[in-house]
């Protein structure tokens, strides 16, 4: 059957310390990301390709005036920054569990645990019980879970810190910046670094149409992206990393509809592996099925099914912010209200639609709602949770 996608996949290694900014500090300490987004990797990539594809002597700001636009990798492969369709996905880069060799992803929003150190159960629920059997409190967990071995981590990397501060190049000493009361403070500063040796699970959707270019940019990532570099303060030596066991596979139909068997269209839930952005809202029936429409047309070239009805029954959900840097304007993005990754939807459905599970299987590589090339809006369908008493309604935030 004909390819509809592209996969790229393979692991990333520290090779020196990485700092994936969080956007937040504790005192003067600035907090790391245990993972890499999608969009940093993006950012990476597209500056590389930029750089290796480029058939003018300084690469242009403004690509649309370029007389090699139409023909130049870059803008085919990130149309979305000129009005056009994105033709690649970069998915978020989420930690590796040496022992099993499985994935730390968030932690869905249902997963409890009892406070008691001695006891620690762990129980997946929409409505937890507000007591565990030995008496300990049982509530919300924030943090990681091995999609393998079900091993849980608050931080899944090691980490350790490092004080720097800004320097005056004209005065040759440490810089000092005014604060509002016009007294003098200095620029002392602790990064919080991600140590050398982690590794990281990378994926890359592109388009099915675009066999060479997705050839191009596994060449591209092998050789390019560890002298890019990702992350804050590449300048002082941080962010460096190599590419280990990249490969490139091809998806098909046939692979769709091995994926939609395991599914039960009748009743399932929605886990969101990366935040979810939508017109400032969560995901409802109406949105699901149609990035679902979406998914199934993108991935088997037709117009968009007739789905039938779903109803969201349970949801465990909670917000944060997103933000990213715009490579083409060179200025930090505004925060944009997000649905956290982690958060989970149950649905059901009247009927068992093998053209619902078939676009709930596309749903998978095509993602959910705004900045999609980003790696925002990922999925995952699961079985949906059993014992769920009806009358619970309320989100989890």
């Amino acid at each position: 059957m004909a390819v509809f996608c592209y996969r790229l996949s393979g692991v990333v290694k520290a090779v020196t310390p990485l700092h994936i900014g969080l956007g937040t500090r504790v005192g003067v300490i600035k907090r790391s990301r245990p993972y890499i987004p999608g969009s940093v990797l993006r950012g990476a990539v597209g500056v590389a390709l930029i750089k290796a594809a480029c058939k003018l002597d300084k690469p242009l700001i403004e690509h649309e005036k370029c007389e090699f636009f139409n023909e130049c990798p870059y803008t085919r492969l990130f149309g979305e920054e000129f009005g056009k369709t994105s033709k690649t996905f970069f998915r978020y880069a989420y930690p590796l569990h040496y022992s099993c060799g499985g994935l730390f992803r968030p932690a869905p929003k249902t997963l409890h645990q009892c406070s008691n150190p001695q006891c620690r159960k762990v129980v997946d629920s929409f409505a937890p019980p507000s007591t565990c059997e030995c008496e300990g409190s049982i509530k919300p967990y924030q943090g990681f879970r091995c999609e393998v071995c079900g091993q849980l981590e608050r931080f899944p990397v090691g980490t350790s810190r490092i004080t720097l501060t800004a320097v005056d190049r004209e005065k040759y000493s440490a810089a000092s910046v005014g604060d509002v009361r016009g007294e003098t403070a200095g620029t002392l500063h602790t990064l919080e670094l991600i140590n050398p040796g982690s590794r990281f699970h990378i994926e890359v959707i592109v388009d099915g149409n675009f066999e060479s270019e997705a050839r191009m940019l596994k060449s591209l990532m092998e050789r390019a992206l560890p002298d890019e570099g990702v992350g804050g303060s590449k300048s002082r030596g941080l962010g460096k990393l190599t590419v280990e066991q990249l490969k490139l596979e091809t998806v098909s139909a046939s692979d769709l509809e091995k994926c939609a068997n395991a599914i039960d269209a009748k009743r399932f839930r929605i886990r969101l592996a990366s935040p979810l952005i939508l017109d400032g809202k969560t995901l409802d029936p109406s949105s699901l099925l149609e990035a679902a429409r979406r998914a199934y047309s993108w991935a088997f070239h037709e117009g968009k099914p007739s789905l039938p009805r779903v109803e969201l029954k349970h949801w465990a959900v909670a917000s944060e912010l997103f933000s990213g840097w715009r490579l083409k304007e060179n200025k930090r993005r505004g925060p944009e209200a997000a649905t956290a990754a982690g958060s989970v939807f149950q649905f059901e459905c009247s009927e068992d639609s093998e053209e619902l599970a078939l676009a709930l299987a596309a749903l998978e590589y095509y993602a959910v709602g705004a900045y999609k090339p980003h790696g925002c809006g990922q999925i995952i369908v699961e079985k949906a949770l059993g014992g769920v008493p009806t009358s619970f309604s309320f989100p989890v935030w």
